[in-house]
């Protein structure tokens, strides 16, 4: 639970029972009934629970990151990254900063994060050993001076992504086979893992169990660059201006009968090239896999209130208000929504009389 009010109060209560569990026993996998795993001797006192009300720093910010409460009690859970949260911190840290309508957007747009830099940074040494053509290491180097930011006309991020799918593939595929290599691109726990194997030399993950000889990380990198230039060129042409990320990355957003009855151009509402990414504020995901990259989890709204102000509030859909299809409120947010616009939200007595264009009346049958 999340609240703010007029009078300046924040605060945020993780309004659960928190089971405790028998020793050694992580919830997060499978737990046999027969032994006892999943037994749960009581629960933790609710005050225990991760709470804040009124920090010192002056806001609470979620991201579905994993809570680390002052009291110790332990919150499992399938969290995200910590990634998209740290970069909210980093921009709503400055306490000579007035926050209101028109400077907290950008907050909500941002499309940077450190993920990047994190799986980079160790091997960022390697590649530079590995890349010897020149248009190549332009491309490297731009990594290397990369920020994180996966703005539409930008190609490092594309570069980045198919890299990041390409380590894993290199990496996992050979032990897992494709078949659960392909289930684990759909886990947390891989983008976990993978700044903790790229930061580990000596990994046993670097060798390819199909091959005779025992690859180190310089050598399953110069296969994993390699494939990655390679289908990058394959999708989008050979010339790396071609690879933008509003090319790679595409927001659409699909009706449930599209599928099942190929009426996607009559039902769906897109393509848009999408800003963003994977844990980025500006959260529209995608899962970890090859390029080109279709947006599967984004924000159900968007919303800033000035609690000094709350008639004044602005918001947005995804799509549009309606979801009956030829609707005119059917998708006519969907454009406004990608682009990082918003709408005024009346919510006054007189604004609302003053902008209503329609009644909608819903009335019991008799």
């Amino acid at each position: 639970m999340v609240w703010a009010n007029a009078l300046g109060d924040i605060g945020w209560w993780a309004a659960a029972k928190l089971p405790i569990r028998p020793q050694g026993v992580n919830p997060s996998f499978i737990l046999d009934g027969s032994s006892g795993q999943a037994d749960k001797p009581g629960f933790y006192r609710f005050n225990d629970n991760p709470q804040e009300e009124n920090p010192s720093r002056g806001y609470i910010m979620s991201a579905n990151h994993q809570p680390k409460p002052s009291s110790g009690v332990p919150v499992p859970g399938y969290y995200s990254l910590y990634d998209r949260a740290q970069r909210l911190d980093e921009l709503l840290r400055d306490p000579a900063t007035a926050w209101n309508l028109d400077n907290s957007k950008p907050v909500q747009l941002d499309t940077q994060n450190a993920y990047p830099r994190r799986v980079l940074e160790p091997l960022l040494p390697v590649l530079k050993e590995i890349v010897t053509d020149p248009l190549e290491r332009a491309l490297l180097e731009s990594l290397a001076q990369w920020d994180g930011s996966h703005s539409l006309n930008s190609i490092t991020p594309t570069v980045f992504s198919q890299l990041l799918y390409e380590l894993a593939h290199a990496a996992m595929a050979d032990e897992l086979g494709e078949e659960q290599f392909t289930q684990l691109l759909h886990t947390p726990a891989l983008e976990f893992a993978l700044p903790r194997l790229a930061g580990d030399a000596t990994s046993r993950w670097w060798n390819n169990k199909s091959t005779p000889k025992t690859e180190s990380r310089a050598d399953t990198m110069r296969v994993v660059w390699r494939a990655t230039i390679s289908h990058l060129q394959e999708t989008f042409g050979k010339e790396p201006t071609d690879w933008g990320w509003g090319k790679a990355h595409t927001l659409t957003h699909v009706h449930p009968l599209a599928t099942k009855m190929r009426l996607g151009r009559i039902f769906n509402i897109g393509s848009f090239a999408a800003p963003g990414g994977r844990e980025t504020p500006n959260h529209l995901a995608s899962p970890l896999g090859p390029a080109p990259w279709a947006v599967t989890a984004g924000p159900s709204t968007r919303r800033l209130i000035d609690f000094a102000d709350a008639s004044k509030a602005l918001g947005i859909n995804p799509v549009g208000q309606s979801g009956v299809l030829f609707d005119r409120h059917y998708q006519d947010q969907a454009k406004t929504f990608v682009a990082g616009g918003y709408l005024q939200q009346p919510l006054s007595t007189a604004d609302v009389k003053a902008n209503t264009r329609s009644t909608l009346v819903l009335s019991p049958v008799p």
